[in-house]
């Protein structure tokens, strides 16, 4: 087995250790946050040319596991922000028939969104303002990946459309269902 050089010693310093992320989603964006907690030099590519280009709509309902997630990879103030920003969490869930008379109502436990047991309920749009907070100075937009080099002694090339390319220790495919870095790896 040949280890990288980068990565042989357990006690090196993370600043050490370039991260390079595909995908400035919502989970490219969190692991962005927690990376950068830890002193991670870190860097985000999105093939969108702003944060705005894409208008997911619905909401996202957080659950506590993934409130514990996010509160241990933000700031302290930007998960403060994050659960101010969350609507009430639902208590309860009703179905209707095609008449919109109600067959079936379901009481959920209510909780206060300051609880840390209840769901944070945010639109996508918040979200990803949010978990972009901070991050203007590693997040490079109009970045659509279209291939990587990969030497298993060094580094990690990624080449995008527009002839530049990033290298790092580490490339992380965060551009979601349809991702072209995984794609490419299997």
């Amino acid at each position: 087995m040949i280890a990288s050089p980068q990565l042989e010693t357990s006690a090196m310093p993370r600043k050490d250790l370039r991260v390079r992320i595909i995908g400035a989603g919502t989970g490219g964006l969190c692991l962005a946050q927690g990376l950068r907690r830890d002193d991670v030099d870190v860097e985000l590519f999105e093939r969108d040319t702003t944060p705005t280009d894409r208008q997911q709509g619905y909401r996202l309902s957080i659950n506590a596991t993934g409130r514990c997630a996010l509160k241990a990879c933000l700031p302290d103030g930007l998960f403060e922000k994050l659960v101010a920003n969350c609507a009430k969490p639902s208590e309860s869930v009703s179905f209707l028939d095609h008449n919109l008379n109600r067959l079936l109502t379901i009481e959920l436990p209510h909780r206060d969104r300051r609880d840390a047991k209840s769901e944070l309920p945010i639109s996508r749009i918040a979200l990803r303002f949010i978990l972009s907070e901070g991050l203007d100075d590693v997040i490079h937009y109009g970045k659509k990946c279209v291939g990587f080099e990969d030497d298993p002694r060094s580094d990690v090339t990624a080449h995008f459309e527009d002839g530049s390319t990033t290298t790092g220790d580490v490339l992380i495919g965060a551009d979601g269902a349809s991702s072209y870095v995984r794609a490419a790896l299997t």
